[in-house]
């Protein structure tokens, strides 16, 4: 038991003298941010999106106005019962339009963000980093709590994205 005693603080001495020497040997991990809605809005495709969003809004903005009007009397208590009426076939149809208008506007992203993808893996791969953020979710989350602007890869993986035909 003695033995034992005197044994483990030496093993212990040895890991703590040689884990210095075992990081060193390790890769560095290169990690970027990139403003992920600046390299979207970059793609010579993406107008295509800005379409889908303008005519959306132009449905939706007649109901938002609407509702908006309405929204002080159902609140109040003092809408008429057609007014609650119109007012919850109207929800009930914004509610319908919007996720129409959403699946839409994912139906034009879906292609952009996967050549965009692809892009950012070649500049990743080409340029040695191990992992590329997103700038605004990396913050969002807390995980990230600084990020220096030199890792920024905004805008040569954007110039890239511009490249696409």
């Amino acid at each position: 038991m003695k033995g034992l005693v005197r044994f483990v603080p030496v093993v212990l001495g040895v890991m703590m003298a040689t884990s210095p020497l075992i990081a060193q040997n390790q890769p560095v991990l290169k990690v970027g941010f990139m403003d992920s809605q600046q390299v979207v809005q970059a793609h010579p495709r993406y107008k295509e999106v800005q379409a889908v969003m303008e005519q959306a809004q132009k449905e939706l903005k007649p109901m938002e106005d609407q509702l908006k009007a309405l929204q002080p009397k159902i609140q109040a208590g003092t809408a008429t019962a057609k007014e609650q009426q119109d007012f919850q076939t109207l929800r009930n149809a914004y509610q319908q339009a919007s996720q129409k208008w959403a699946e839409r506007r994912a139906k034009a992203l879906e292609p952009i963000t996967k050549e965009i993808d692809v892009q950012i893996a070649k500049f990743a791969r080409a340029q040695g980093f191990g992992i590329i953020l997103d700038r605004r979710v990396a913050s969002a989350s807390g995980l990230v709590l600084y990020g220096d602007d030199s890792l920024d890869v905004t805008d040569p993986v954007a110039k890239l994205v511009k490249a696409l035909k």
